[in-house]
């Protein structure tokens, strides 16, 4: 059942990245039905089937926080008090005093963010449950990089051959740039990068094998080449192939937080010294720069100038900050219901900003927004926690000790991105991290 279930979360961006309410409807009732088919089988079979959420109880209580404040959020069983404004007014202006009044400004918007955020977490829980075991681990990760060479391979080929296209949709919006099949490139951008991190285990294996016999002498190191070309071709090739299509997405928040991301994940297996030697270390990430480099050279010009004209100047993302940080200092604890920015910012915003604004570009700032501050840092605190159990993991594990690290740079990417960007709020790309992470955290701990 663990293949099944990442399959079908693999296949989650092909209808653009599932960010359509019928996509994340159909995947929230996917997920639904295999949690409830999991609990029926422990019930069943306590013997076969064992769900231990010890070791996950910190997280569990800081993801209940925003769950049920989103619930309070959008049912008319707070104080009068609390509920928005804007529910008085109107009432009045229609005289229907008695109608109901809410915390959050669009209830069913809140409904619908909420069950994406629970759904996000069901991927997390099963993927946690079925990766425990050492081998589906691996299988796990070998699928999510074949997927997304899969879809990194779609995209340059609908970039190369011109056929400006989504599917079978044509592109209404970034024509001439790598989107695959999402609509945003800075979203498949995030996307790319989680697939170039998953692919890092099966690179690291099939290059250690080469040192068998070591590098200081002519052998060893013959017999390191033979290898690279025999077996370490294929990682080596599935990475530059989404790098390339990464760096054509010329999305500059996805290339910045995945190289990073790329840089903490050896710097962190250097320094827990999980690595057999230094020199080791130090050949893996000569092969894997040189290779990322000679793609960077030949198909970054458009990046790099992107990179170059980078000014916050005349920026509409900074004003969009700037009211943003006031309206969450005027409502800082009831927040205007999760997932309402969308319709709720029009109440804010001002003449200085010309764009329409359906997210602020900053999650942070959004969910702060929308939550309030105490629910949305409990949801922040979630992914720092599940990080720190990577770190730790990372430290003591001796076998599969790869994937906690990848749990880690995974983190980062994603909350750097989510400075600039929403790429986190694209269902596709929230279950990918979810299921990488399930497996990260499921591997951080002894499987006995």
């Amino acid at each position: 059942m663990g293949q099944y279930f990442t399959l079908i979360i693999l296949t989650a961006g092909i209808p653009l990245g599932a960010n359509r309410p019928w996509a994340w409807s159909f995947y929230g009732l996917l997920m639904g039905l295999l949690g409830l088919y999991l609990a029926m089988q422990a019930l069943a079979s306590p013997t076969k089937v064992s769900i231990n959420l010890k070791p996950l109880r910190l997280p569990l209580l800081l993801l209940l926080c925003p769950i049920m404040w989103a619930l309070m959020q959008m049912l008319p069983v707070s104080p009068a008090t609390w509920h928005h404004p804007f529910w008085a007014l109107s009432n009045t202006a229609l005289d229907a005093a008695g109608n109901a009044s809410y915390i959050s400004l669009i209830p069913h918007e809140t409904g619908t963010a909420l069950m994406r955020l629970m759904s996000y977490g069901l991927v997390f829980f099963l993927s946690y449950h079925f990766n425990q075991d050492n081998e589906r681990i691996e299988t796990t990760f070998n699928t999510i990089a074949y997927a997304s060479v899969g879809y990194a391979l779609y995209g340059l080929i609908i970039e190369w051959g011109d056929y400006n296209t989504i599917l079978w949709f044509d592109k209404w919006s970034y024509q001439d740039l790598v989107t695959s099949t999402f609509v945003n490139r800075n979203s498949y951008a995030t996307y790319a990068g989680l697939g170039l991190l998953s692919i890092m285990p099966l690179l690291f294996y099939k290059l250690q094998s080469g040192f068998k016999y070591g590098l200081s002498s002519p052998y060893g190191r013959q017999y390191f080449v033979e290898n690279l070309i025999k077996h370490g071709w294929q990682p080596l090739f599935s990475a530059m192939l989404i790098v390339t299509a990464l760096l054509l997405t010329e999305s500059r928040g996805g290339f910045i937080s995945t190289l990073l991301a790329v840089i903490v994940f050896f710097l962190i297996l250097q320094l827990s010294h999980k690595m057999p030697s230094n020199s080791i270390f130090m050949y893996l990430l000569v092969v894997f720069g040189v290779a990322t480099g000679w793609v960077f050279s030949v198909s970054s010009d458009s990046l790099i100038e992107r990179l170059d004209n980078m000014s916050l100047v005349n920026n509409d993302r900074l004003d969009v900050y700037q009211i943003l940080n006031v309206a969450n200092q005027e409502n800082p604890w009831l927040g205007n219901g999760y997932g309402s920015f969308a319709k709720t910012f029009s109440l804010y915003r001002n003449e200085s900003i010309g764009g329409y604004y359906d997210k602020a570009h900053n999650t942070y700032l959004e969910n702060i927004f929308e939550l309030g501050y105490v629910p949305a840092i409990a949801l922040f605190a979630v992914f720092g926690v599940l990080a720190i159990m990577c770190m730790k993991g990372l430290w003591v594990r001796r076998r599969n000790w790869i994937y906690p690290a990848l749990g880690v740079a995974a983190t980062l990417l994603v909350g750097i991105h989510s400075l600039v960007d929403f790429s986190l709020q694209i269902p596709a790309v929230a279950y990918l991290y979810a299921l990488i992470m399930g497996g990260a955290v499921a591997q951080s701990r002894s499987s006995a």
